[in-house]
């Protein structure tokens, strides 16, 4: 009765459930939940009805037809929608902050990758971000966006962690097939500039 939000918000599932139905603000089924939230279909199933039970979870229809929706009628509703909206816009004023971190630099990818790129990053993640440059920019580039990221990280709350590559490194990693590489191709939110497995086609268009 007295502490609604320790049930809501003091499991994960519950709180990622409820994050995935208050940002979409629509109807779900519990599979479109299920792939949303990435959390398992028992968890979403013990999580909606948690949330049900709490009224901040509203139902409509019955069987394998229900649909859920987050309750907007809900006292707490309010709240909770402004608690989760100013968390979406901490991550976009993050990745904001390392665009413009980035401005009037010589990159030519900048691109966040890693854990925070696929939405499965934790409390002590770091912000993964890559920078593609020409090899006599790439020291002092890299160094530069590090202390123009110092502020932000500081007022948002990160730790970034900035690993520069030059054309060369690009070409061999992507010759050898390196598995990390796989995976920044995979993952990588390019923030500006092209996509960085782009730059061995460049290079091969400029010098052939």
């Amino acid at each position: 009765m007295r502490r609604p939000l320790t049930a809501m918000l003091g499991v994960d599932s519950n709180l990622r459930v409820l994050r995935t139905l208050v940002e979409h603000g629509g109807l779900l089924a519990a599979s479109e939940i299920v792939r949303m939230s990435r959390l398992s279909r028992e968890s979403v199933r013990l999580g909606l009805l948690a949330l049900e039970s709490l009224g901040i979870v509203a139902v409509s229809g019955s069987g394998h037809s229900r649909l859920y929706r987050f309750d907007d009628n809900h006292y707490l509703a309010p709240t909770l929608a402004a608690l989760f909206k100013a968390e979406s816009n901490r991550f976009t004023a993050i990745l904001d902050a390392v665009r413009q971190s980035a401005a009037q630099r010589p990159v030519f990818s900048l691109f966040v990758y890693g854990s925070a790129a696929r939405g499965d990053d934790g409390p002590d993640s770091d912000l993964d971000i890559g920078l593609v440059a020409r090899a006599d920019d790439l020291a002092e580039t890299v160094e530069g966006l590090r202390e123009a990221l110092r502020d932000p990280a500081e007022r948002l709350v990160f730790l970034p962690n900035v690993v520069g590559l030059d054309f060369d490194d690009v070409r061999r990693l992507a010759r050898d097939k390196d598995p990390w590489w796989e995976n920044v191709k995979q993952d990588a939110i390019v923030l500006a500039g092209s996509r960085p497995e782009d730059a061995v086609s460049f290079q091969e268009a400029l010098y052939g």
